[in-house]
């Protein structure tokens, strides 16, 4: 697998993983003590206009209880059967959810997540708004920076030497 490739392997992984976080940010709702993702008709219905590819995620986990095992779960079927042996060669997605660059790219997103969860919890943004805000925050020096620092670092991005990025 050429570099490349395994980039592109990386960010389409992880787009599954934001999706599914965006999912869970907006539409958990809870009932009789259980979480449950509810995702009402017309977001279900923008969902499959705006987000095709990813719609089926949502179609997954629709209406049942949420757990950190089901959306593991359905997060990785999702990304098995549409990826693994499907869009690339049998065996490119488990090497690239093992590898460094996916690791440090969900660390990455995990601290933009955080520094940035109050401003999304004033409305429900679509999807690609998130997309966006994410792709603009990544372009900014001190966050290319820091993933550098990272990548070169050979630490766990779970435990990263220098400070998150504002």
């Amino acid at each position: 697998m050429t570099k490349d490739t395994n980039a592109q392997v990386v960010d389409d992984i992880a787009e599954v993983f934001m999706f599914d976080q965006w999912l869970r940010h907006y539409f958990v709702v809870e009932k009789e003590g259980k979480l449950r993702l509810e995702i009402p008709e017309a977001d279900m219905k923008a969902v499959y206009e705006h987000e095709a590819h990813l719609a089926p995620l949502a179609d997954m986990a629709n209406n049942s209880e949420l757990t950190y095992e089901s959306s593991q779960t359905n997060v990785c079927a999702f990304v098995g059967a549409r990826y693994d042996g499907a869009k690339y060669p049998a065996g490119v997605v488990s090497s690239a959810l093992n590898s460094k660059q996916f690791k440090i790219e969900q660390y990455v997103f995990n601290v933009w997540f955080k520094m940035h969860e109050k401003y999304l919890d004033e409305r429900r943004m679509p999807f690609s708004e998130w997309r966006e805000m994410y792709e603009g925050w990544n372009g900014m020096p001190q966050v290319k920076e820091y993933r550098r620092k990272l990548i070169v670092g050979g630490g766990d991005p779970e435990h990263p030497a220098s400070n998150a990025v504002n």
